[in-house]
């Protein structure tokens, strides 16, 4: 009788524990989507369990995770020798993939940004001759134009606010010679009061980029990668910016250890930390791969989550129990397994020695 109380106190604990390690967070629930060789990739938050979703058959670009991380958005270029770029929707896991946008050669669809309620994706276009934003609507695929409508401008780059209510987005600034400024906009999610983030460069001032711009988790805040020339040389620097409010800037020359160059930044850990890939400047060709780095933007930690011999790019960040491993199999208590086989071994050792 006491040896069938400890068979079921011991299937009970591992019941539990099993219970504990499926349903409790982990770091392997929050998610990070990216592109690698042209092709759509996913890992954990730590940098592990890195898998294929895309079979690099095309050339694909700038993923980004659904709300409730059971999609992604991303732009795929269907010719090889000239630019056919169109938007494309598909599974977590790869599966499902369905051609959003059906535009001539030479045009782009590219940049989605998911609204707060998954019902709809902003994004830049080409369509009219200049890059725009356009908002469409996923359940009857219809386009909207929102800027560019009253005058020439270029638009790029949007992101939705957590409410849903405006975008946030990058606009050209013309100057007389070279390359236009990049500022940041923001607008209505109707395309309405269209108005600078901050005031917009003078003409002859020189050259400032303004790119990447991500609202943060709490609607308060704009992240965005910032690169201007300043005594003939260029300083690169992430900056936290409140609408007609404070400015926080970020150097991180001195943690990558040199001179950089962006390519792709978001918000990570719900306003917390930053993601961004960055490839260094300062190295012998051969080594100028682009990274993915994880930042905490309170204890000023810099990690480098990958290192490959090519390019990791355009990350994006979500949270959600979705598994890296393959769909379908679930995770073994094997320590749980370990710890009650040794508490099962010792039980049965103390009956087989009592008298």
């Amino acid at each position: 009788m006491k040896h069938a109380n400890t068979s079921f106190i011991l299937q009970m604990l591992f019941i539990f524990c099993c219970l504990t390690m499926l349903f409790a967070p982990s770091s392997a629930d929050a998610k990070i989507v990216f592109i690698y060789n042209g092709s759509i990739y996913v890992m954990n938050d730590d940098g592990s369990g890195i898998r294929r979703l895309t079979d690099n058959q095309f050339w694909e670009w700038e993923p980004r995770w659904s709300p409730d991380g059971t999609q992604i958005a991303f732009e795929r270029n269907l010719e090889k020798d000239r630019q056919k770029w169109q938007l494309f929707l598909m599974n977590a896991d790869g599966t499902n993939q369905q051609q959003l946008t059906h535009n001539g050669d030479g045009e782009k669809n590219g940049a989605p940004a998911w609204s707060p309620d998954g019902q709809h994706l902003a994004f830049d276009s080409n369509r009219s001759g200049r890059a725009e934003i356009y908002v469409m609507d996923l359940q009857n695929r219809t386009v909207k134009q929102l800027t560019g409508i009253e005058k020439e401008s270029g638009s790029y780059s949007p992101d939705w606010s957590p409410d849903g209510k405006q975008i946030v987005y990058g606009r050209f600034v013309r100057k007389p010679a070279g390359l236009s400024h990049k500022n940041i906009y923001v607008m209505d999610s109707d395309g309405k009061n269209q108005r600078p983030l901050l005031p917009d460069p003078p003409e002859n001032a020189p050259s400032l980029f303004r790119s990447y711009p991500h609202w943060a988790p709490d609607g308060k805040q704009i992240l965005f990668l910032e690169s201007r020339e300043k005594q003939g040389q260029k300083v690169k620097r992430f900056v936290i910016q409140r609408e007609n409010g404070r400015r926080t800037e970020i150097d991180m020359n001195p943690k990558i250890g040199g001179s950089w160059v962006g390519s792709g930044a978001c918000w990570m850990d719900n306003g917390r930390a930053i993601l961004f890939s960055a490839g260094r400047l300062d190295v012998p060709e051969k080594e100028e791969y682009h990274d993915i780095y994880r930042y905490e933007i309170e204890g000023g930690k810099l990690r480098r989550l990958t290192k490959h011999r090519y390019h990791d790019i355009q990350p994006d960040w979500v949270e959600g129990p979705l598994p890296v491993s393959p769909q379908g199999k679930l995770p073994t208590c094997w320590s749980a397994m370990k710890t009650l086989y040794g508490l099962k071994m010792s039980a049965e050792n103390r009956k087989s020695t009592a008298p």
